[in-house]
């Protein structure tokens, strides 16, 4: 590990009163920065994490995109910062936008990547350029060509993109993301990719009753798998008609085996983020949300309103596969404030159909996410950098099988002689060393993961 992805602010730089006026402070930071890496024969990409009109991987940094004197700044500042390091061979090369996140469409960021490296290399023709996939788009239903990498032209660029698959496992358990528990690693249990399509489904659930109601409980039926086609299977909240509102809590799925002896609980649903449920409606009416008001024994739960025809809210960050013999029941709550009399509000189970493998939590799947821009690139001829990545500190605890995750990516890693970072060295959130406002101390480190990274790379 020789190489370390340099976070930039542009506040560090410059003021938003006085553009294009760059602080001598800024200038001594980052030379001591070289500095420290040189005596340690460490290189340095410079990475712009935080550009004029704001950090972009939250989806708050839209002013990037609609207001062109920010991206004026950022080339600005780019060329300057390029002027004054253009020989110096402790920075690999520049990472001109982290994460970005166009507004509309993927040829913002097309446009903006080119100003970005034409305007560097007037100044600057030889370090590499770190040129990143945009990691969403918002506000626009545009498909994942290219892997969204821009479309742009230029010397020695390097290809950048991140690997937090799957997002529920590597940040779960963290107040700011809102997810909850993401379970652990290797789970044979737990689906995450599959080409397969909706097959059938537990139809003779019970209907929440007409008008006002407060929670009750409603016990699914126990649905027996003997279709050998049934390959996974989805929670659904189901309001189809709702016209008032419905809501769900404490939703639970059970598993016995054939003799209908209880086995396990394979989810459990005690709502406190709305992440991972998704709505649908087949004549787009209605919405699903997240309540923070109501609850069956708090103050948060799932809702459904406004709906007139078919509509569910579905989990589809919960799959699972279900086994041949077993029965599969989804029971819990709901609660109706004017429900149409037409109505058809229900807990149900989805299940799938698929051709293809069904990829669990495993391996082979982290061989799959990564093989998807191994391959692109190679179709390319393109160099690729993964730039980012890593688990969050709660991976590593309560046996959740954070070394072994890291373990495989390193295996995959290794045998496809890909460039990364491992995110972070030094942070509470994902660092390798824990604390903020304090120099690396081994006393307060994920001292397995430094041995496995230690004895992996040595």
């Amino acid at each position: 590990m020789n190489t370390i992805r340099f976070y930039l602010n542009y506040h560090f730089f410059e003021d938003d009163g006085n553009p294009y006026n760059y602080k001598q402070t800024a200038w001594d930071w980052l030379d001591q920065n070289i500095a420290w890496a040189k005596k340690n024969n460490i290189y340095l990409v410079l990475n712009m994490h935080t550009p004029q009109g704001g950090y972009q991987s939250q989806g708050n940094g839209s002013a990037l995109w609609e207001v062109e004197e920010n991206q004026n700044r950022l080339i600005a500042l780019w060329k300057a910062i390029a002027e004054r390091y253009k020989d110096e061979p402790t920075i690999a090369g520049f990472g001109p936008l982290n994460e970005p996140v166009p507004t509309v469409s993927k040829a913002q960021w097309s446009v903006l990547a080119q100003k970005l490296i034409d305007g560097i290399r007037e100044v600057d023709e030889h370090h590499l350029l770190f040129i990143e996939e945009a990691i969403y788009i918002q506000n626009s239903n545009e498909g994942y060509e290219n892997l969204n990498f821009p479309e742009v032209e230029g010397d020695n660029l390097v290809y950048e993109f991140h690997s937090y698959e799957t997002y529920l496992y590597t940040h779960q358990l963290f107040d700011w993301a809102n997810l909850g528990d993401g379970g652990k690693y290797p789970d044979e249990n737990y689906v995450e990719e599959t080409p397969g399509s909706w097959y059938t489904a537990t139809f003779d659930n019970p209907n929440i009753n007409a008008g006002t109601s407060n929670w009750n409980y409603f016990e699914g039926v126990k649905y027996a798998i003997t279709d050998s086609k049934i390959s996974y299977a989805i929670p659904a909240l189901i309001g189809e008609n709702v016209d008032g509102t419905v809501y769900y809590d404490n939703i639970v799925i059970k598993e016995y085996d054939e003799n209908d002896n209880y086995i396990r609980d394979t989810n459990d649903f005690d709502f406190k983020t709305q992440q991972g449920w998704s709505y649908w409606s087949a004549d787009d009416s209605g919405a699903g949300g997240f309540s923070t008001s109501i609850g069956y024994n708090d103050q948060s739960s799932i809702y459904i309103k406004n709906a007139t025809a078919d509509c569910n809210m579905s989990g589809y960050n919960y799959k699972f596969i279900p086994k041949q013999g077993f029965k599969y029941q989804i029971s819990g709550y709901m609660k109706g404030s004017n429900i149409a009399n037409n109505a058809a509000c229900k807990l149900r189970l989805d299940f799938y159909t698929s051709e293809g493998a069904v990829l669990t939590r495993n391996k082979e799947y982290l061989e799959y996410t990564l093989n998807n821009y191994i391959n692109w690139a190679k179709t390319k001829n393109v160099p690729l950098f993964l730039g980012e990545f890593g688990l969050g500190k709660h991976c590593f605890e309560n046996n959740k099988g954070g070394l072994q995750f890291v373990d495989d990516m390193l295996d995959i890693i290794l045998e496809n002689d890909l460039h990364f970072i491992y995110h972070a060295y030094h942070e509470d959130a994902f660092g390798i060393y824990y604390g903020h406002n304090e120099l690396p101390n081994v006393s307060n480190a994920n001292t397995n993961l430094i041995n496995l990274l230690s004895n992996k790379l040595r």
